[in-house]
């Protein structure tokens, strides 16, 4: 019995030496075979990375198919830098205004910019855009509609190409030529103020209801920041920025056998008032009692910088232009944008009392 035992115990202590021995094998294996790999990604895998810790930066690695790669890191946006002197939105006789960088979206300026008012002819940006997007036959021709006392542009019963209504429905705002285009589609017209009101949904101009094409409706409303919006949008077109340049127009009328010469609503543009900028993308005025004096412009200096100009219910009808103007050189004079030098020689400050007369 005591010789069993002693086989029994013999036995049992080979047994755990072999598996003492295969553990320590498979220990071995491991180590020797799987520690370079671990130490090879060690040195590519990103120290930065969410998914793993502690290991050397680099861009990307291959793991099981996928490539983990490094969280970008936060960069700070490149805006313009405030280095003027501030100037009190009270100086201005509108009651709503904004400057925005057309590039960046940056708001230098803003008085009021998101209360809603009625906006006038500047409804026709938008009308131009609608126009646009249903398709001009620019060769093809069409009467005249609506009453006489709307503008003394173009009457009723005149025919005219639909170039020339639309350059008198932009260059001299005329409410006849804009209603004679609408008219000159296959659309009803409430369905065409349908697409104006969608258009503004879809470029995010939320504070915005259209309720006719010309704007002489007071229930055309907008803000000064959403307008901002239809001008950049406006003039992507091509046609709308030509027309918008325009200084002058002339239209003949065979059935009057008259010729009516118009100048562009645009006083900066004809240089009726003075400004100093490098140039004009575009502009726009409108005006209905309700309202107010309204204008909105996009200008250059002579860097290239470009700004979106709002002004609203200014006081008079020069007022706007001066506003715009003045708010404008203030903007270009106080900021000097992202990577240029500053020379003190070209900064000008406006001055706060400095107003045409």
């Amino acid at each position: 019995m005591n010789f069993l035992k002693e086989k029994d115990l013999a036995n049992q202590w080979r047994n755990a030496a072999g598996l003492l021995l295969i553990f320590v094998t498979i220990f071995l294996f491991v180590f020797f075979n799987y520690s370079d790999l671990s130490l090879d990604l060690k040195k590519k895998l990103p120290t930065d990375s969410l998914l793993v810790a502690k290991v050397v930066e680099t861009e990307e690695v291959s793991a099981g198919g996928d490539v983990l790669i490094s969280p970008p890191k936060n960069v700070e946006p490149q805006l313009p830098e405030f280095i003027g002197e501030s100037i009190n939105p009270e100086r201005f006789s509108s009651d709503s205004m904004i400057v925005k960088d057309s590039d960046t979206g940056f708001v230098f300026f803003r008085k009021n910019e998101y209360i809603q008012r009625p906006i006038a002819s500047i409804t026709k940006l938008m009308t131009a855009i609608v126009l646009l997007d249903q398709g001009l036959d620019w060769s093809a021709t069409t009467t005249v509609i609506g009453a006489d006392s709307l503008d003394t542009h173009v009457y009723k019963g005149d025919v005219y190409s639909i170039k020339e209504l639309w350059q008198a429905g932009l260059v001299a705002s005329s409410n006849k030529a804009i209603l004679s285009l609408v008219n000159s589609l296959d659309l009803d017209e409430k369905v065409f103020i349908e697409k104006m009101n969608q258009k503004a949904l879809e470029l995010g101009m939320t504070d915005s209801y259209f309720t006719d094409p010309t704007g002489l409706n007071a229930t055309n409303i907008s803000t000064a920041s959403d307008i901002s919006i239809l001008l950049d949008e406006s003039l992507k077109y091509d046609e709308i920025k030509e027309a918008l340049n325009k200084k002058e127009l002339s239209l003949y009328s065979t059935k009057r056998n008259k010729n009516h010469h118009m100048w562009s609503t645009n006083w900066l543009l004809l240089g009726w008032v003075s400004s100093n900028f490098s140039g004009f993308t575009g502009g726009k005025t409108g005006y209905i009692p309700a309202s107010g004096y309204n204008f909105t412009m996009q200008v250059f200096d002579e860097k290239g910088h470009t700004i979106n100009v709002v002004v609203l219910g200014a006081v008079d009808h020069e007022a706007r232009f001066i506003e715009a103007r003045d708010i404008a050189q203030w903007t270009f004079s106080s900021y000097k944008w992202p990577g240029e030098r500053l020379e003190n020689d070209n900064i000008e400050i406006a001055s706060s009392t400095e107003l045409d007369t």
